[in-house]
Formats: C-alpha cells, sequence, structure tokens
C-alpha cells in the first residue's frame, strides 16, 4: 500500500502543476468531469481485471502503487480545475468593465477603514443581483469608496432614525447589511513583475470575482442580528469584541490583541508588521495553529472534570472517555470560529479533529496518519489555497516536526524543546526567503520566550476577559488589562533591541523552486542520525540558497519597467551600477506599491543600494515608495524635478557617465510658473547607440519646447509615454519628431483616467511604432545588447499560469519584429 505522506504529496503535487498550467483546460461542462471519472474507473477495472487473471486478490490490485499514484495526482489536478473554472466564470464580462453598474446584496466580512480626512473604506459584498443583466456573473465584489460617498442615500434602520445620514450611514455599515448602490466594476487584475509574479493569485484565493469603487449609495439595509446568516453574526460579533479590546488597551497593544482575539488585524501597522518581521514573530501575532490546539487543552481539562462527575451519576464508561474530546474540539471550534477560520485555524482543526474523533468513538489512530489526512481534505476543502504561504507554510512546518520527532532522541524536556526549536529555526528559513525574500535570524531565540509568553499567558488571560464580560464585567477588564501588560512587557523589550538588532535581524534575499527543494533536502537529512560526510552533503546542498540568485553578468543594458498599476518606476542597470527613475505610488495611507513590485526584485537580487534615484516630480503615483525605497535600498545620489532639502533638482544639460556603457543627460529643468507635472525630469538614456527617453508628466506644451531647445539631435528608440499616455501628452508632432520604435505606457488596467488615449494608439500606428503597456503586459523589461540590439520580455507571457491573465505573448516583440526594428534604426 502506498505510503500516506507519498500520497498526501502527489495529491497535493497534482493539484500544484494543475494550477501552473498556462491556458484553464475547458472543465466547465459537468460532461468532461463525469468522462475523466469513468476514464479513471475503467483503469482502475482493468487494472482489477488484469490481476485477477494473473492470480492476485482484487483488493490488492485496486491498491496497487501506480494506480493510487495516478488517482491521488490526478484528483488533486482535476479539484483544482473544476475551483479554477468556477472561479473564472464567475467574473465580471470584459464589456461591462469601468461602466456604471447598479448592485444589491449583502455585506460580508469586516469592515476596512482608513482614517484621515476623509476616510477610505474597503469591503467585501455578497452579489444578489447586478444590473444591467448581461453584466451578471461576479458573486462576490471588493469595493473601495470614502466618506463623502457615504454621506448620501437612504439609511434605513430603526435603532438610527436619531442620528445625522452620515453618522447613520457608518453606523449601518456592518458585516450582513444589505447595500443597493452603483458602482464602477473591473476584473480582478494584479500587478505582475520579475520577481514578484503575484498577478491575480490573491483574488483566487479570496474567491473575489469583481473589484471597483462604489460611486454612489442608494440605501443600506441594517437588519437585526436574528435575521442575520451566521457567519454575518459571527463577524458582528468580532467586530464588537474587536471594538472593546481597542477602546479598553489602546496603542500597539490593543491593536495586537484584537488580532490574537478575533483575528482582526486592520489595527496593525506598517510599523507593526515592520517589527514583527524583524524578529520572526509575525506568526504568533496572529491566530495561529498553535492558538486553537492550546485552547483544546482548558476544553479537555473541562472535560475530564466533568466526566469524573457524571460518571458517578451515570457509570457510563464510555461518555466518561468522550466527553474530554467532545468539549476539547468544540472549545478550539468556538475560537477557530471567532477567529475568521482562516487556514491556520482550519489545519490545526481538522488535526485536532482526527486526533479526538477515534477517542469519542473509542478508536485508535496513528499520529503519522493525521497531517496527510489533514493536507489532504485541507486542500480538499479549498482547492486554490494551494496558491497561499499560509498553506505551504502550515503543512511544512508540521510535517518537519514530525519528520524531527521521529529521529530525535529521548532527552529531557528542556533539552527536546530547544533541539526541536533550533531545528525549526532552520527548517523553515528556506520556506521563509522563497516566499517572503526574507527571513529573520533571530526568530528562534526570540520565539524561546515569545512563545510560552503568549501562549501560556497573554492568550488565557485574553479570552478569559472575553468569557467573563457578559457576567463579571470589572475582572474581565481586569484579566484584559493583564494580558496588555504582559504583551507590553515583550512589546517595549522588542522595541528597545529593535535599532541594534535591525541591520542583521532580517536576512533578504530569493531562492528558486530547485534552490528550495535542495535546501529542504538539506533539511531532512540534517534530522538524521549521523553518517560519514553528512555535513559536507547539507553544505553543498544548502549553497545555492546561500548564493542566491543574481542578475545576469552580461555587458547588455536592462531597463524595467515596473508594473506599479496607474504609476511610473523603471529600473536601469548596467553592470553592477542601478538606478531608479520614480517609485510607483500606492494607497494613500497604506503599503506603497513598491514594497509588491519593486523591492522584491531588490532582495531576490541583491540589490543592497542605488546608484542614483530620480523623482521626476511630486505626485503620488510617481513618489509614493520613496520611503521604503530609501530604506530598503539607500541612493548614492537623488535627484528631484522639484528639490526638496535633501535632494537635488534636474539640470537642464547635466551629462554624466553611468557605468561604461551608458550616458545619462537632463533635457530640463523647473522652470519659473511650471505645474508639477511640467516640472518633470526628462532624462535621456544613451547605450549603445540605443536612446531611451523618460519624460515624466510633461504636457505637450513642454514637449514642443524641448523640440525647440534640442532641435532634430532629439531622437528615442523607445519613449516611455508621457504622463501614462494621457491624451493631454504624447502629441503627433512629438511622436514624429522622436520617431520611436518603441512607446511603453505605464497604467493601470481600466484605470479611470482611460490611460493610455486610444489616440496614442491611432497615432502609433501611423508612424509604425508599437505600444505596450504594463497594464496588459506587466512588468516590460528591455536588454540592449552591445550590437545595439533590443531585446524585449513580457512578464505576462504564454508561459505563465492561466489565472495570470493578459494579453498572453511569449515576448514583447517576435524576434522577427525585432529584427525588422533593428534593421530600420540602424539605416
Amino acid at each position: 500500500m502506498v505510503a500516506p505522506f507519498f500520497l498526501l504529496l502527489l495529491f497535493i503535487g497534482g493539484g500544484a502543476a494543475a494550477i501552473q498550467v498556462p491556458v484553464l483546460p475547458l472543465l466547465r461542462h459537468l460532461e468532461i468531469v463525469v468522462a475523466t471519472l469513468c476514464g479513471l474507473a475503467f483503469w482502475m477495472l482493468w487494472a482489477r481485471q488484469r490481476a485477477a487473471r494473473s492470480g492476485k486478490a482484487p483488493v490488492t490490485a485496486q491498491l496497487t502503487p501506480l494506480t493510487a499514484s495516478f488517482a491521488a495526482a490526478l484528483l488533486g489536478a482535476l479539484l483544482v480545475f473544476l475551483a479554477a473554472a468556477r472561479w473564472e466564470e464567475r467574473l465580471l464580462p470584459p464589456e461591462c468593465e469601468r461602466q456604471k453598474l447598479s448592485v444589491d446584496g449583502d455585506i460580508d466580512g469586516l469592515i476596512h477603514v482608513t482614517p484621515g480626512a476623509m476616510s477610505s473604506y474597503r469591503f467585501e459584498v455578497q452579489v444578489r443581483t447586478i444590473r444591467p443583466q448581461r453584466c451578471e456573473g461576479p458573486v462576490r465584489l471588493r469595493l473601495y469608496t470614502n466618506e463623502s460617498v457615504l454621506s448620501v442615500g437612504d439609511v434605513s434602520s430603526e435603532s438610527l432614525a436619531s442620528q445625522n445620514i452620515s453618522e447613520a450611514t457608518e453606523a449601518a455599515l456592518q458585516p450582513g447589511s444589505r447595500i443597493v448602490f452603483e458602482a464602477r466594476l473591473r476584473r480582478p487584475w494584479g500587478m505582475v513583475n520579475p520577481a514578484a509574479k503575484t498577478g491575480e493569485k490573491t483574488y483566487l484565493i479570496d474567491g473575489v470575482h469583481a473589484v471597483g469603487s462604489l460611486t454612489s449609495l442608494s440605501k443600506i439595509s441594517n437588519p437585526e442580528s436574528t435575521s442575520l446568516a451566521v457567519d454575518a453574526r459571527l463577524d458582528r460579533l468580532r467586530e464588537q469584541i474587536s471594538s472593546s479590546i481597542r477602546k479598553t488597551v489602546l496603542g500597539d497593544i490593543g491593536g495586537l490583541l484584537a488580532a490574537l482575539a478575533v483575528g482582526d488585524r486592520r489595527s496593525m501597522t506598517a510599523d507593526t508588521w515592520e517589527r514583527l518581521r524583524f524578529f520572526g514573530l509575525t506568526h504568533l501575532m496572529v491566530i495561529s495553529g498553535m492558538h486553537v490546539t492550546m485552547l483544546a487543552l482548558p476544553g479537555w481539562y473541562l472535560g475530564v472534570v466533568l466526566a469524573r462527575v457524571l460518571s458517578l451519576v451515570t457509570r457510563s464508561r464510555r461518555l466518561s472517555s468522550a466527553l474530554p474530546a467532545i468539549l476539547a474540539l468544540l472549545v478550539a471550534g468556538g475560537y477557530g470560529l471567532l477567529s475568521g477560520f482562516e487556514i491556520p485555524a482550519q489545519r490545526a482543526l481538522l488535526m485536532l479533529s482526527l486526533l479526538m474523533l477515534p477517542r469519542i468513538f473509542s478508536r485508535t489512530v496513528h499520529s503519522a496518519h493525521v497531517l496527510p489526512v489533514a493536507g489532504i481534505a485541507l486542500f480538499a476543502i479549498n482547492p486554490l489555497s494551494i496558491l497561499s504561504a499560509s498553506f505551504w507554510l502550515t503543512i511544512g512546518a508540521v510535517g518537519l516536526l514530525l519528520w524531527s520527532a521521529t529521529w530525535r532522541p529521548r532527552a529531557g524536556w528542556l533539552r527536546e524543546l530547544w533541539s526541536a526549536q533550533g531545528y525549526m529555526l532552520v527548517a523553515m528559513f528556506p520556506l521563509g526567503l522563497y516566499w517572503f525574500q526574507e527571513a529573520s535570524s533571530v526568530g528562534g531565540v526570540i520565539n524561546l520566550v515569545a512563545i510560552p509568553l503568549t501562549t501560556l499567558v497573554v492568550v488565557p488571560l485574553l479570552l478569559s476577559s472575553l468569557v467573563l464580560a457578559p457576567m463579571l464585567d470589572g475582572l474581565s477588564e481586569i484579566l484584559l488589562q493583564g494580558a496588555g501588560h504582559a504583551l507590553g512587557l515583550l512589546w517595549s523589550g522588542m522595541g528597545y533591541w529593535e535599532s541594534t538588532v535591525v541591520e542583521w535581524s532580517v536576512v533578504r534575499g530569493g531562492s528558486s523552486a530547485l534552490g528550495l527543494l535542495l535546501a529542504l533536502a538539506a533539511v531532512l537529512l540534517g534530522a538524521l542520525p549521523a553518517f560519514p560526510s553528512k555535513w559536507l552533503i547539507i553544505c553543498l546542498l544548502m549553497s545555492p540558497l546561500a548564493l542566491g540568485q543574481r542578475l545576469a553578468t552580461s555587458r547588455s543594458v536592462e531597463l524595467v519597467f515596473f508594473d506599479v498599476g496607474q504609476g511610473t518606476a523603471v529600473l536601469l542597470r548596467n553592470g553592477e551600477k542601478f538606478l531608479l527613475y520614480d517609485t510607483g505610488g500606492g494607497p494613500p495611507a497604506g503599503v506603497p506599491s513598491a514594497a509588491r513590485a519593486i523591492l522584491p526584485m531588490f532582495h531576490t537580487y541583491g540589490i543592497r543600494e542605488l546608484d542614483a534615484l530620480v523623482i521626476s516630480h511630486p505626485d503620488h503615483d510617481h513618489d509614493g515608495g520613496e520611503a521604503i525605497v530609501r530604506e530598503r535600498a539607500p541612493p548614492n545620489q537623488i535627484r528631484r524635478g522639484v528639490a526638496d532639502g535633501a535632494a537635488t533638482e534636474c539640470r537642464l544639460g547635466e551629462t554624466r557617465q553611468f557605468g561604461p556603457d551608458v550616458v545619462l543627460r537632463y533635457l530640463s529643468q523647473r522652470l519659473p510658473g511650471d505645474s508639477d507635472n511640467n516640472a518633470s525630469c526628462v532624462l535621456l538614456i544613451s547605450a549603445f547607440g540605443r536612446q531611451i527617453l523618460l519624460p515624466g508628466d510633461i504636457d505637450s506644451r513642454r514637449e514642443r519646447m524641448l523640440l525647440s531647445y534640442w532641435g532634430k539631435a532629439l531622437k528615442a528608440d523607445v519613449l516611455l509615454a508621457g504622463h501614462h499616455g494621457s491624451a493631454s501628452s504624447n502629441s503627433r508632432l512629438w511622436l514624429r519628431s522622436l520617431a520611436p520604435g518603441l512607446v511603453i505606457a505605464t497604467a493601470g488596467r481600466a484605470n479611470r483616467f482611460g490611460h493610455p488615449a486610444p489616440r496614442l494608439a491611432e497615432d502609433a500606428k501611423v508612424l509604425g511604432t508599437k505600444v505596450l503597456s504594463t497594464a496588459f503586459l506587466g512588468a516590460i523589461s528591455l536588454r540592449i545588447r552591445p550590437d545595439g540590439e533590443i531585446r524585449c520580455h513580457a512578464a505576462r507571457n504564454r508561459r505563465t499560469p492561466f489565472w495570470r491573465h493578459g494579453d498572453f505573448q511569449a515576448d514583447c516583440l517576435s524576434p522577427r519584429e525585432a529584427i525588422r526594428r533593428y534593421n530600420r534604426s540602424t539605416t
């Protein structure tokens, strides 16, 4: 019989392979599924018949390793295909994008509020109807809006009659509320960049079928709790508990306690997450499988006490043995539901169930079978969760822990704890580098203190306060304050040491899939008893991870036009010298796009500093990521279109050599009376006889001035479309005079400005120029060879998974087209 762990690997491996298929198979019809299952059944019957002829038992024939392996891999792939096809069928029809649609639905989950001069809101809606009817399909929407939109509309709630419209609207915006509104929606679309090819992965995992902005509110109806669905009641209860905790315990500690109590991470700031990453505690300060498991212990002991009492009355031995397991599951399950029932909680509850249910029915189960069955069940519940880091980290952590326990010799509990902690520190290191491009080097030591303090002191005090709150409010507040003080000691200690360890506590880098597999093989060998050359083999297997990935060392010059949504960021590399032109944007009070689009490439390829940073002009879509870029890759020189205290303005005609093969020239500077857009640094990059022009957001008036000043000498082989391809820029005179072979527009897909403008594409077509947009192709990488040939590659190409939507191409330019453009430009 095939080993359970091997079946788990095949089952999940089949799904992992299926999720990476470039084109989604046509599994939209039931007959295809039935045909697949019939084919599998036919093969098993054929194997049984063949085994019967050879004299083998039919049962043995059904469980041959080959048959079981094929069935596991096929079933895993089939589950993924079905879930993916169902998600794709429900996507918003392309013809309905950016149109004003009328939606009737129910708010699902917690509402995320970003405070400010004009508060912004993000929430999800479970759709009842969408009008017009041809746009029906989406079931779950993710919406963004602001306070001005919510201040109008019809608010219906008996308890809100005395409040003004704005206050009543905000109060009615609760989980389970029915909402009728108009919105402009678009299909889920994510950024795709060289080292961060996430694309639409997050939307696929969360089951979101359309994203957009709420433009006008018609009605919010806030029904009584008794008429709500169970999940809406739980979300409202989570909201109430979180609000109560944050009012009682202020600051970062209150936000952390809310995250530990009900999984509400909305109050955790970017600085909070940064500190947790430094010390390797992100897994601990959110509800994890460890917390769910720990909560099963008080339920177990309560069951033991009640079982002894009941045994005196009923004398039922079976009830006495089953009651502890039942209460352990109930307590842990209640906490898991209250926390939002995320993947770590699901995994922990599945494992607990597999351990406790046999006890309830007086059966035994081998602990080595728990993880495979739990992994298969977790995958079957949500096949698309295979794309999430949490799925692999939870399965990997438990699997590696069981593996190390199998080979670890018996010793004292303190030595075993230290040994297990040290092994897991090393074991999870490659997984952290692969998924997040960084891992904490001090996490193992810090966790030796943080885990016992959090799970044995903070969480019990916190949950005891929640249980006692309806009955003993005073005692509940004392317990909550006690949990806050205990967590505050840990938090303040981390704050004290943060400045000391921040430089070396986080190891940043990256790992390929092959490097990860080799590192995991080394981790598995590390748990085995000593054998000849063991550590030499482990060091050799770990070496690819230690070396990481490096940019190609050829003499070619490279430019990357990052996909940062509606914004601009361009990286120039010449050998070991790097220049970044603009840093993209992002939500005003949220995480900038640079953190998701630019920094992963810096981490993966070991870019630790920039030789130059150019901020074209002070608009958020161009300088929104400046702070985080300067922190992670400090620039030696900064140039700005509009100077501040830390940078120098771009100067007209300033020329500098940037490495052996590149010359930089600034073609403009800020003039009196210029708008911020026209003050943009216009940068001309010359490499191997090719010219790349980056004009920022200048308009057609400034374009004419530049052409007049620089004359016919101003040409460009590659042009960054001004102002993201706006119709107010990129004039016909500009394009005709520059005669670029390639125009690249950095814009967000289905953006509200309509960039790039249709006129740009029309004018470029007349001139024989090709227009590419990061909105549809993801990041666009250019490589200029010493002979002047330009190679172009799009991050969204034919080899990418089906869920990374876009105009899939093998390259930006076909080989024939690239040769034609090269020959034309040289003549």
